[in-house]
């Protein structure tokens, strides 16, 4: 009796255990999926946040990309047009551009003190020549505005409010002088390898400045990113070692026969630029076995100057020979290089000077790509390169403010009036079939001015350096700003 009431209350005393671990157990899962439920929003929300995040990174990557486009000539909307883009550096009129991207209505105004309005506080850290208060630019005058292209709008549009463009200056991040001045700002340069203060107000030709592009890109929910990069203008990798150069064996040359048709290597400004460089010779070939050959067809030697300092200035150039003017290959390389970016499409076979599209101006050069031959006649002037690798006939009253590269059958005919400022360089590298030339050096270079006149080769490195500029820019230094 007493071991089945003993037995009865052990039961009893077991009653509710499973109800309690099953709660238990419940509990722990709940635990555990809150947990995950946690973590997952969590994981999610950062994921968001770091997608927001790009988002904005790369819409201002997108604005910045626009605008570099933006600056070649021949660029849909170009920013090369008129006074568009600044000249001086920030502070006085005009010297800095905006260009804007309001999306649904928005109000765009970085040049205000209204963060609503995505003002632009980075100004006021870069310099102290643009009137700022409380660490917001004010005044005006200062700025121009631009808007962003349709064409280049992507789907969804993206996020980028504004981009501005200014030239950069020495003490952009923190104030300091140089040559021993006490207020010395100097605009930043490049001279085709790095950057340099420049003392002369719009860099000292051919150098060419240094844009500066800061760009605010904003998303719906509030991420901000600005990027800020220095570009400077792709050149043409050319150096002219003189007025006339026959890169060749064997040349031949006839020049004017009259008292005025001369070539000179006396650089002489022009074409938008006032500063002069060293002289170079007036006509240079790379042996010594070709001077005599052009000095007989200098039928009037005191009209050939230039670095020699006697005359005929007729000079072995061969140790000054850039190493794209050496080699058939390397002249290869090089009209290779002109034919990618020509602002025209290539003319192939017989043409006229008719079939430019443009002859270019000093503003807006023009490279110009003829694969054949090209005839010019008339009274025609021309702004830029062209590059020729047939035969070249011009007659009439010619000129042309540039580079002349006949290089393929290198043959060079001109009227004695014709005038050409800049530099022209003649050189054989294919055969009478248009096959390459194995040989290592180009053959027999052929330079022959027809009648006399008062036109010749005048050596302008204004001209050339106008030429040069190929119109598209590349990144020499971009940083993310934490803004």
């Amino acid at each position: 009796m007493i071991k089945r009431e003993q037995k009865r209350n052990s039961k009893n005393r077991q009653r509710g255990v499973a109800l309690v671990a099953a709660m238990i157990t419940l509990l722990l899962i709940s635990a555990i999926t809150a947990g995950m439920i946690v973590l997952a929003n969590t994981e999610t929300s950062t994921s968001s946040n770091f997608r927001d995040e790009q988002r904005a990174f790369f819409a201002a990557k997108g604005g910045f990309e626009e605008i570099r486009d933006r600056l070649r000539n021949t660029a849909t909307d170009t920013l090369r047009t008129g006074t568009i883009l600044p000249t001086t550096l920030p502070g006085s009129a005009n010297s800095v551009l905006y260009v804007l991207n309001p999306l649904n209505g928005q109000t765009v105004a970085p040049w205000t003190s209204n963060p609503v309005n995505f003002a632009d506080d980075e100004i006021c850290k870069e310099t102290t020549t643009v009137t700022c208060s409380s660490g917001y630019p004010s005044g005006s005058g200062w700025y121009t505005t631009n808007t962003a292209s349709t064409t280049y709008a992507a789907s969804p549009v993206l996020d980028w409010k504004w981009v501005r463009i200014n030239l950069k200056q020495n003490n952009t991040i923190v104030p300091y002088y140089t040559n021993g001045a006490s207020a010395n700002v100097m605009q930043v340069c490049w001279n085709g390898t790095n950057e340099y203060a420049d003392p002369v107000a719009g860099c000292t030709a051919p150098n060419l400045p240094i844009y500066v592009l800061t760009t605010l890109a904003v998303t719906p929910s509030g991420s901000r990113r600005m990027i800020q990069t220095e570009i400077a203008e792709d050149r043409l990798n050319f150096k002219a070692p003189s007025a006339v150069t026959l890169d060749g064996s064997g040349d031949v040359f006839a020049g004017g026969n009259s008292n005025q048709w001369s070539v000179n290597g006396i650089d002489q400004p022009g074409c938008g630029s006032a500063t002069v460089g060293p002289p170079v010779d007036a006509i240079g070939v790379p042996d010594n076995a070709d001077i005599p050959v052009v000095d007989a067809g200098a039928v009037r030697p005191n009209n050939y100057t230039g670095a020699g300092g006697t005359t005929p200035d007729v000079a072995n150039v061969s140790s000054t020979l850039p190493a794209n003017l050496q080699t058939v290959a390397s002249l290869q390389t090089l009209m290779a290089t002109v034919e990618n970016n020509v602002t025209q499409p290539v003319l192939n076979g017989n043409v006229t000077d008719g079939n430019f599209t443009s002859n270019g101006t000093v503003t807006d050069p023009q490279i110009i790509f003829v694969n054949g031959n090209v005839s010019i006649s008339g009274n025609v002037t021309g702004y830029g390169i062209l590059a020729v690798n047939g035969n070249v006939n011009i007659t009439g009253t010619v000129t042309w403010n540039g580079i002349i590269l006949v290089i393929g059958q290198g043959n060079f005919n001109t009227s004695g009036t014709s005038v050409y400022n800049g530099a022209i360089v003649v050189a054989k590298t294919l055969d009478s079939l248009g096959n390459l030339l194995l040989t290592p050096g180009p053959g027999s270079a052929t330079f022959n001015t027809n009648g006399g006149g008062h036109g010749g080769v005048q050596y302008s490195s204004g001209c050339i350096s106008m030429a040069s500029s190929l119109s598209t820019f590349h990144v020499v230094a971009i940083r993310e700003l934490l803004n």
